[in-house]
Order: C-alpha cells, then structure tokens, then sequence
C-alpha cells in the first residue's frame, strides 16, 4: 500500500481528488503530537497543587533542561494517531504531504517517529492544490530524507521556545506572584510596542515654518516652497527645519514681484506594477485598506488555499518562478478583470517579479485558476487583494512625467514638483486605490502648468505656514508585522542593521500573527480600533526585563540560526546548548519588580490580581484581592499594607495605618 499522510483533512482532500485512485490518504490535524509538560522533567518530591493537581512551581526546580525529549498524542488526536499508525503497518511506501516548509515537514516525520516506521517515505511540495499543480507535485516525488534539516530546524525552534518560556515564565511569575509569560518571541516583540507607545507619549511637538509663494504663469497658478541656500544656519534646528518666524515672515515678504522659472523639467518616468504579495505584505495592506488583523488575514488566507484559489500563504517571498509564467494564460482567464481592461491584458508581458533566483522555499501568493465563488467577506477581501497583485503584472506599466520646477524670486530659490499621468497602466485596475500601491518615494503630487525654462512668473503672494514636527504612529496589526518582518529599521548599529537588512526578521511568516495574538490574550497589548497598544503590565514586564530578553537583534540573530540548520549549516545541539546557558544566566537576572495586573499565576503562586491604586505609604502600585467571604480589598506587597477599597469602612487589616474616609 503507498500512503499519503497529509498535514490536514482539508489537505487530504485535494489531494484525494486528484490521486486517490493511486494512493490511500489519510492526515494529522496539523501538529498531533506535542512536548511534555515540565511536571514530566521535575523530581517526583515536588509538593502538588490540591486545586490544579498539577507540580507546584519552584525556584529550587530551575532551570527544566530536558536530556531526553517527551512527546505524548494531544487529546483530541488519540484516535487518528492510532488511525494512521493502523495504516503505517500495513504501507510499502508513504509520502510526507505537510505544508510546504520547516513545520509541516516536522508534523509528519515526528508522526513517522512516534509509530517506528521504518519503511521507505517520500516528499510532496505542494505550493498550490490546483488539479494542475497537484500532478506536478506528484510527479516530482522526493527522498524525504533530503528534507531532515527542515524537521531538525522545527524541532529546534520548539525545544528553544519550551526551554525559554517555561523557565522564564516560572521565574518571573514566581518572583512577582502573578502570572509574567516570557518568550523568545513574543517578548522582544512586545518591547516593539512598548519602546513606541513610550517614544508617542514622550514626544513633544516642536514648531517649524514652511514658507511658499503663491506663483502665477500664463498658463495657470502654481505653489512653489521655499529652498534655503547651503550658509541658512542660524534659525533653523537640527533636522534643517525653519524654527524662527520671524526669519519666516521675512522670507515670504520677499515673495511678491516678478520672477522667472530659473529650471523646469519634465522627465519621462514609468512604474511597474508592485510585487506579488508575501504573507506579511498582504497582513500589512489588509490591515491599512479593511482594519483586518493579521491572524484574520492570514485565516482567510489559508482558506483560499485549503479551497485551491490562491496558493500556499505562509510565505516570506514576493517573488515568482520562471516556469510557471506559462501558467499565466489560464490564470487570467478566471479572473474577474474588467472588459474595459481585458484588452491591456498581455499574458506574454514579463513583470521583474518573475525571477526563479529570488524565489525561496515558496512563491508569492497567487491566484491558482480556479473558480473563487460562494467566499466568506473576509476571504472576499483578501481575495481581491491577491488577484489584482497578479493581474497588473500583466497590465501596462504606469506613465508619468516627473516635473521639477525652480522659480528665481525676490532674490530667493522657490521649487515646485508634481507629475503629469500620460497613461495610468495598471494603476486603471485599483481605481481611486491606486494610490496606496504607490511605492513610497515621497514625491509630491502637485497639479502645475505647462512651463518652460526663463518663463516670466509673478509672485503673488508669501506665506509662512506654521507647522508641527509629529510623533511615530502607533503600531496596527499591519504596521507591526512589518516592524517584526523588517527588523532592522528599528537597530542603530551600523553592522547590525547591515546584516539583519539582508536576513533577518522577529519569528517567521508562519509564527507572527500567533505572537501579536498570544500578547493580547495575556493582557500585554490591547487593540483600540486599529491600533494596538501596550497595558500597564506589558510596559512593566519590559522595564523590568534584561535588555538581552527584549532586544529584537537576538531573536533575529536567532531566526538566522534556525535558518542556517534548515539549510545544512548548523548543528541543532550547538544551537541548543546556547539556548540553554543564556536560560542558565538570565534565571540570575530575575527581579520581583513587575507590577502585574489582570495576570493569574500557576502551579500554587496566588490567584488573580487586579491593579489597585497607589500605596499611601510607600507610593507602589498595588492589588486587589478578596476575603474568604469574596469582600475584595487592596494589598501593597512591597510593604504589607491592605485596606478596603472603597475607604468607607474605618477596620484595620493588619496594616500600618487606618483606611482613609
């Protein structure tokens, strides 16, 4: 018998379609083995939580650093464990049909572990479900033993994360009485947040003046800003912004009068289409364009795929290989593309995007040719981002003329740029949207009139408009899956930024929409319309943390390094033996200065704790907790005083003063 063993029914079933009369097919529901708790690690003499029945937590018990791994079914799997290892006995051959990267390869080989099987097995890459793709894949079986290093690289990523943040966790929830998680992720991303929301409140507006003309020319008006000459020192800040109004006034008194264009050029420019979209671009423009958030796009996503619409979406590339241009045909023929545009459609044009040498594990996210009907709004959406990024690669590029104007006045340089659209191309397809697809250049897009140079202009009018230096915006779902996709716009180091510019990122295509979501259940980050934003508890998590757990360089560095064992180049156990000594340090840098809100602690450390107001005596933040009776009151665990909330009732509580009235 020759088995597939898919990583999901919804997996299994495309591929049952197209070769279920050659194959018998069976699948896993995405992970169904998973680590041992750490009660499995710990010695037997370890006293029991009565409540949970679980290990208490211990610093005594720190570092957990496991010899050997534990793997047991997750409860809900039992069943189709047992399932699929009926079948494994019965196979000649199986063929591993996980999701295309490091993760699905481990799901299923850790499967093939698990029930000992020692037969022969094979490697499906599945990019896309189509029926077309589906054959190609097949036809294309690999040794799943040429894809080990991807399973070694999984499995490392998962012990360095239980390792990290099962330590971690305990030591700094043990130390602070309230449940602190810490992980090799999650925390420098939420040091993202934290470091923004502190630079937003921190930020203090500073005034500057932009001074115009108000320009007339024979063939329409125009603005023109001023342009300081190289010696404009004194009166301008550091930025070379213009501070002083009254340089300002007198600059746009000079502003009126005749004067002539000293430059005008018009240059013939073009613009290709963008990119097809990674996973992380498509989270970042479904964010800004719908408020989507990046676990929901990538859900839709994953939809459009299970259902063989679009192709694989966990994906870090934006680019397409070369020998699948000739699949473009058929793929535009099942978009919804506009008659008004089907006629610019050239399935022979060659967009930069295909490039075989840039492709990495996956291609960018396109559509596949199949039907898209019956969608969720959600899928819709995402759908209609994903179609169009393919079909303008095939539209004509955009058209323009870039235009720069000087304008010599009052013995004053004035400069005006704008552009003039000679044919929209593909920019036709996003209508008024077109917009956002923009690569950013900054370029103004002022409307101005046909010129020559040595034009007689008249100045009209100046003005010193008063302006304000802003503060960063607040991270979105979007914008902060870019900051982890894009790490080194946020480090200072000049060698540093260098080397993460070209490798580097805070967990993977697959892994960041968990994170974000994973800092929101735990109370670190909350959501306010589209922003997101850190809580009292996640900025003193942070505060209190070692600079090495919150610095995004390390967890980058340390992508870099599960990427060099996928590729070959790394041991694991080197790997490891890292992760566990910097645990073994940072236990000694554990302090119980974090001021936990809204937490529960585990394993016998306390109950849950609201934040209480500030400690009349020693000015700490403090809890609330409740009586037996379920009366709640406030505590200060820094210096043991407690009173009533409500500073109604005159009863001491062991404190060392009285509640207020």
């Amino acid at each position: 018998m020759k088995l597939i063993i898919a990583e999901k029914p919804s997996l299994a079933r495309a591929i049952r379609d197209v070769v279920g009369r050659e194959y018998t097919v069976t699948n896993a529901f995405g992970h169904i083995l998973e680590l041992a708790e750490p009660d499995e690690y710990t010695p037997a003499d370890v006293p029991v939580n009565s409540k949970t029945g679980k290990k208490r937590w211990r610093m005594e018990d720190l570092p957990i650093l496991p010899d050997k791994w534990i793997k047991h079914p997750k409860l809900d799997a039992k069943e189709q464990l047992m399932k699929i290892k009926g079948l494994l006995n019965e196979a000649d051959l199986v063929v591993n049909a996980g999701d295309p990267d490091r993760e699905g390869q481990l799901l299923i080989d850790e499967i093939l572990d698990y029930c000992r099987y020692r037969g022969s097995v094979q490697r499906v890459w599945l990019a896309s479900l189509d029926e077309t793709s589906v054959k190609k894949a097949f036809d294309n079986l690999r040794d799943n033993r040429e894809y080990r290093t991807l399973s070694q690289a999984a499995e490392a990523r998962s012990q360095a994360d239980w390792v990290v943040g099962m330590n971690l966790t305990r030591a700094w929830t043990i130390q602070n009485n309230g449940l602190l998680s810490v992980g090799r992720v999650q925390t420098p991303t939420l040091a993202l947040v934290v470091r923004r929301d502190i630079e937003i409140e921190m930020f203090k507006p500073r005034d500057f003046f932009d001074v115009v003309v108000h320009c007339r020319h024979t063939n329409g008006d125009f603005l023109a800003k001023w342009k300081p000459s190289a010696d404009d020192g004194p009166g301008f800040d550091e930025e070379g912004r213009l501070v002083d109004r009254v340089l300002a006034d007198k600059i746009a008194a000079k502003a009126i009068g005749q004067g002539r264009v000293s430059r005008y050029e018009a240059k013939d420019s073009k613009q290709s289409a963008p990119l097809p979209f990674s996973l992380s671009a498509l989270q970042k423009a479904a964010s800004a364009k719908f408020g989507m958030s990046a676990n929901n796009v990538l859900e839709a996503a994953q939809s459009l795929y299970e259902k063989k619409i679009t192709s694989y979406p966990r994906t870090d590339c934006r680019y397409l290989p070369e020998e699948q241009h000739g699949d473009a045909g058929h793929i535009l023929a099942s978009l919804p593309v506009s008659d008004q545009l089907k006629g610019k459609v050239s399935a022979n044009r060659k967009h930069s995007a295909w490039n075989t040498g840039k492709v990495t594990a996956h291609h960018a996210i396109i559509p596949t040719g199949e039907s898209a009907s019956g969608l969720s709004d959600a899928e819709e959406k995402i759908y209609d981002l994903i179609w169009k990024s393919y079909a303008a690669l095939f539209l004509p590029d955009y058209l323009y003329k870039a235009i720069s104007v000087a304008v010599a006045l009052g013995g004053e340089q004035w400069t005006a740029s704008g552009r003039l659209d000679m044919d929209r191309g593909w920019k036709v397809l996003y209508g008024a949207d077109a917009v956002e697809e923009d690569d950013e250049d900054g370029e103004e897009r002022a409307s101005l009139p046909s010129m020559a140079t040595d034009d007689l202009i008249t100045g009209q009018k100046g003005e010193a408009r008063a302006k304000q230096t802003k503060p960063p915006k607040r991270f979105t779902d979007g914008l902060l899956i870019d900051a982890m996709s894009n790490i080194h716009k946020f480090v200072t180091d000049p060698a540093a930024k260098a080397k993460l510019k070209e490798t580097s990122g805070i967990g993977t295509e697959a892994t960041r929409a968990n994170i974000l979501e994973t800092l929101v259940k735990r109370g670190f980050v909350e959501r306010k319309g589209k922003q997101i934003i850190s809580t009292t508890t996640g900025r003193s998590l942070i505060r209190a943390l070692p600079a090495d757990l919150t610095d995004p360089v390390t967890t980058a560095r340390w992508e870099d390094h599960l990427t060099s064992m996928a590729d070959g180049k790394l041991d694991p156990a080197k790997f490891m033996g890292a992760i566990q000594q910097m645990v073994r340090e940072q236990l000694g840098k554990v302090t119980s200065s974090v001021s936990v809100a809204g937490g529960k602690s585990s394993g016998g450390s306390g109950g849950a704790k609201k934040a209480g107001p500030t400690c009349p005596d020693c000015k700490t933040a403090t809890i609330i907790l409740k009586t037996k009776t379920g009366k709640p009151f406030c505590k200060c665990e820094k210096c043991g005083s407690a009173w009533w909330p409500d500073r109604s009732d005159s009863k001491k509580l062991g404190s060392k003063w009285e509640a207020r009235k």
